[in-house]
């Protein structure tokens, strides 16, 4: 854990908030904050348990979602974490369990960080599941765009929009249903116009899609090894 939180906090220093400086509203960047960033990634790792997995046909045979979804399922299983580990937050703020506070630097960080994802490209699952629900959640309202091509957070649609995808997910998911799996992605894991350009624009400024952690300690132990 110390070194996921090490190599999480170079990503957001080196990549999301720089991120954040060009693609998220001036007003609303105070909001993005390291914490509510490494929250989510442990909800995220988390929730990949949550939701069904061994699953019950229409016609009664077992199976899994794995099976059944085949080529779309790591798309969709990375977008399945992603948002209900978002969900999951905002359930351990209203429970009391997390601070009140946290709650706008959820949704924001979550913002940048989906521009983050989508580099990866939509060829790979984060990227695809990225877009998906950047997608949704700008359909529905809980994402917009000002007039300068910066995005924010809508605070009063995002919540309805997180909790409608990480059911339309789940209920894909429990039915094996591959057809709708494919509607889906093929309707949202796109790069719109919009999205184009914020992630066009980014090229400009050198920032990079990943970081390479070095461990200097491996080293130091391997040369006494050696020596």
């Amino acid at each position: 854990m110390v070194i996921l939180k090490n190599v999480s906090q170079a990503k957001f220093d080196r990549i999301l908030l720089p991120i954040a400086r060009i693609c998220v509203a001036e007003a609303q960047r105070t909001n993005i904050e390291f914490n509510s960033f490494f929250l989510h990634t442990l909800c995220h790792e988390c929730c990949h348990g949550i939701g069904p997995h061994n699953i019950v046909l229409p016609d009664g045979q077992h199976s899994t979602v794995r099976l059944e979804l085949e080529e779309l399922h790591s798309a969709l299983e990375e977008a399945k974490a992603d948002i209900v580990g978002l969900w999951a937050l905002q359930y351990l703020i209203d429970q009391g369990l997390l601070s009140k506070d946290l709650e706008k630097a959820v949704y924001v960080s979550f913002l940048a960080g989906c521009f983050r994802s989508i580099r990866f490209g939509l060829q790979e699952a984060h990227g695809k599941g990225q877009a998906l629900q950047f997608n949704w959640i700008f359909e529905n309202g809980g994402f917009v765009q000002n007039g300068d091509k910066t995005f924010a957070v809508d605070f009063n649609k995002i919540k309805g929009a997180v909790e409608s995808l990480s059911r339309e997910i789940m209920n894909i998911q429990a039915q094996g249903n591959k057809v709708a799996a494919r509607l889906l992605l093929e309707r949202y894991a796109v790069l719109t116009p919009d999205l184009h350009g914020a992630i066009n624009k980014l090229e400009n400024f050198q920032i990079p899609v990943d970081i390479a952690p070095s461990f200097d300690i491996l080293q130091l132990l391997e040369g006494k090894s050696l020596g």
